[in-house]
């Protein structure tokens, strides 16, 4: 009783007491301001305190959502001010907290009991054509009303304190100035809170980010495994933390445990960890054990985590498969498992398992990674390439390098490297015995003896012809024969009569004489025109055109004395029609000889064949005994064009002139006929013509080997070819 008559003495005891009950409000606030309570602690803490300063019955604070709207943190009677006693109490007084919320500047307001907010402190209407709520404290106390911002005013919340309205009028001020200031301290809190949110955040991603950068400078899986185990254990905050990496179909490897040097693989421990690692990654799902074993365990991984926990018995045990993004087969077991321990841990795992989680995340990548160069083959040959990329200071550098390198050495093969020059040409594959039937003179054929493919011998006559001149001279012979002959008779007989005078005897041996001479011209004639035109006295006018001899230089099989009648069946167009001396009947060869490759070389190759003949290096000579120089041939049949045979071109085989290519409508460039033999007798079988495949007029592609050049010219001297002609002779 005491007291309190003695409180209410002064007049200015009210003042003092208030003045230093704010000072003492403001060290708290400051204190408050500062420290590290959770934002509900702190506003109900900041609250009572504000309010006991200056005997503020009730109050609150209103902080802005995500949304942007206004929501009580906390309050203290505010229940008992009578908002909701009067019609629109409730409603009127939202419409203050958002004036006083979106005011700008952020200023301080009070209202007195049943007071309206004036025209000129209102803020814009909430929508636009709105008549709106009016601003207005329809309770029985003065409203004191606060914002809370940021350092770049922005509105966060508002501070509320409702006064007593018995009290002296001139502390209201005082009491709004001092909740402006209160108002101030809790956006002090605000900003110390982020700052050390933002200090912790930016700690972590650090941390965070030293752990990703160590985990993947290595591709070695053990090396990866232990900056995974011993960083992420610091991350994590747990006792230990091991690392297992699946390198076969099923089995995996205890690659890291946190704190030890070396992973004793044969250790019952480390033996127990592993089976319990295969099972979980089998399972497929996160086995997290809390000091109870869950009974709807699949049957392997309680085996497992029974045998483990009898080795070690931590209170809480997680062990998580870790899958790279880059697993796209579900089916198969994750790459990696992770497996965290901890015997003592906090009442609230959550953050811990949440922490484990953000390292396996950062960990799969690099494990991935790791265990899949693991797999790689033949690593001991593409490994010291990657080390000389490396010290060479990067791809970019060593793709330089080693273009450079690679085009000097490509240089000098094209250089240095010898390599045959071949030059290309078409032909076509033929006996060398072959021979072409004329007529013997101007007649027309009446008769084809033989067909196509017909066996004949020399001296044969292929078709028959008639020429009425050739007749008419036999004819003409004939007639004069037969008259010598009778002329011949009679003077014969005239002579053997004693009766002759001798001048008759004389004459009519003269006579006789005559006539036996002109038999004989005209027997001498006839067989010259039988000799000549294979012609015949029983038939005048009818003659042969027959084949010749075989050469008997050339080399052949014993009993080959058959021609072979190499065209196709003319008679046809052969039957009734003139032929001259010039003009080919039919053509005949020898198959069972010698066969060659006629070639039509272009002119632009002949240059270098006859080259490689001047310089003794460049071709060879035949060990005969005659020392004949030839150039290898390169043969392929269009019949056989997965097999190469070899010929030989002699210098003296080849012609002297070009002739225009009459055999290739789309060749314009003259040509060159030369002649390739196959099959001679120092070859070896691999290189003869199977004689099954001897067919006259199959077309051959050559390439007849000039000598050893420079490997860049032999691939492109046609180009150097061009650019001399072109530009080099141009100047």
């Amino acid at each position: 009783m005491s007291t309190g008559s003695s409180s209410s003495g002064g007049s200015n005891d009210p003042k003092n007491r208030y003045g230093r009950q704010i000072e003492e409000a403001f060290e708290a606030a400051s204190k408050l301001a500062g420290s590290a309570l959770a934002p509900s602690d702190f506003y109900q803490q900041f609250l009572n305190r504000t309010l006991a300063a200056i005997d503020a019955p009730a109050g609150a604070v209103w902080l802005r959502t995500p949304q942007g709207f206004l929501q009580i943190a906390c309050q203290v009677n505010l229940e008992k001010v009578g908002l909701e006693n009067r019609r629109g109490g409730r409603q009127c007084h939202n419409e203050v907290l958002r004036q006083v919320f979106q005011s700008a500047p952020p200023r301080p307001l009070m209202l007195e009991p049943n007071g309206r907010l004036a025209p000129n402190q209102a803020a814009p209407a909430a929508a636009p054509g709105d008549p709106g709520i009016p601003a207005a404290n329809l309770t029985d106390y003065f409203a004191l009303f606060a914002p809370i911002v940021t350092p770049d005013k922005t509105a966060l919340g508002v501070l509320e304190v409702f006064q007593d309205p018995a009290l002296d009028p001139k502390l209201y001020p005082t009491f709004l100035n001092y909740t402006f200031q209160m108002a101030g301290y809790a956006s002090q809190y605000h900003q110390f809170s982020n700052a050390r949110s933002t200090t912790g955040i930016e700690r972590t991603f650090t941390q965070v980010e030293t752990f990703a950068r160590l985990i993947h400078g290595t591709l070695n899986p053990t090396e990866v495994a232990y900056h995974v185990a011993n960083e992420g254990r610091k991350l994590v905050e747990c006792d230990r933390l091991c690392v297992g990496i699946r390198h076969a179909r099923k089995k995996v490897t205890v690659e890291a445990v946190s704190g030890a040097d070396v992973v004793e693989k044969a250790s019952t421990h480390v033996r127990r960890l592993r089976l319990l690692m295969e099972a979980v990654i089998a399972w497929g799902e996160t086995l997290t054990f809390k000091g109870v074993k869950d009974a709807g365990l699949p049957p392997d991984v309680s085996h497992s985590l029974d045998e483990y926990l009898n080795e070690s018995q931590p209170k809480l045990l997680v062990v998580q498969p870790i899958r790279d993004e880059r697993e796209k087969d579900q089916a198969k077991p994750a790459r990696s498992v992770l497996v965290l321990e901890s015997f003592n841990p906090p009442e609230d795992a959550a953050p811990m398992v949440q922490r484990l989680e953000l390292v396996a995340k950062h960990a799969a990548p690099a494990l991935y990674n790791a265990a899949e160069l693991k797999r790689v083959p033949l690593k001991f040959l593409w490994w010291p390439i990657a080390k000389v990329q490396e010290g060479v200071g990067g791809k970019g550098r060593f793709y330089i390098a080693a273009g450079t390198v690679a085009l000097a050495l490509l240089v000098s093969a094209m250089i240095v490297v010898p390599y045959p020059l071949r030059m290309d040409a078409k032909g076509q594959m033929q006996p060398v015995e072959i021979t072409k039937v004329y007529a013997p003179r101007e007649g027309q054929i009446r008769r084809v003896m033989v067909k196509p493919g017909d066996e004949i011998g020399p001296d044969y006559s292929v078709v028959e012809l008639h020429d009425a001149q050739l007749e008419g001279e036999y004819r003409g012979l004939m007639s004069k024969l037969s008259e010598a002959q009778a002329k011949q008779t009679s003077t014969a007989l005239l002579l053997g009569d004693q009766r002759l005078s001798t001048t008759d005897k004389l004459r009519l041996t003269s006579e006789n004489e005559q006539a036996r001479l002109a038999i004989e011209s005209a027997t001498k004639n006839m067989r010259a025109l039988d000799e000549a035109f294979n012609a015949t006295q029983a038939r005048p006018g009818w003659f042969f055109a027959k084949t010749g001899r075989f050469d008997a230089t050339l080399k052949r099989p014993a009993g080959a004395d058959k021609w072979t009648v190499l065209n196709d069946d003319r008679r046809e167009n052969l039957l009734g029609r003139t032929m001259r001396p010039s003009e080919e009947v039919l053509r005949v060869g020898n198959l069972k000889g010698a066969w060659q490759v006629e070639l039509k070389v272009p002119q632009r190759n002949v240059g270098q064949i006859m080259r490689a003949f001047t310089d003794p290096k460049m071709y060879k000579r035949d060990n005969d005994g005659k020392g004949r120089p030839y150039l290898d041939v390169d043969v392929l049949l269009r019949s056989m064009p997965d097999d190469r045979f070899l010929g030989r071109l002699y210098k003296d085989d080849i012609a002297a002139e070009a002739v225009p290519n009459k055999n290739d409508q789309d060749e314009n460039e003259p040509v060159v006929t030369a002649y390739v033999k196959l099959n001679l007798d120092d070859m070896t079988p691999a290189d003869r013509v199977p004689e099954s495949l001897f067919v006259t007029g199959l077309e051959v592609s050559t390439r007849v080997r000039c000598g050893d050049h420079a490997l860049g010219y032999a691939m492109f001297h046609g180009v150097w070819e061009w650019f001399y002609e072109k530009v080099v002779f141009f100047f």
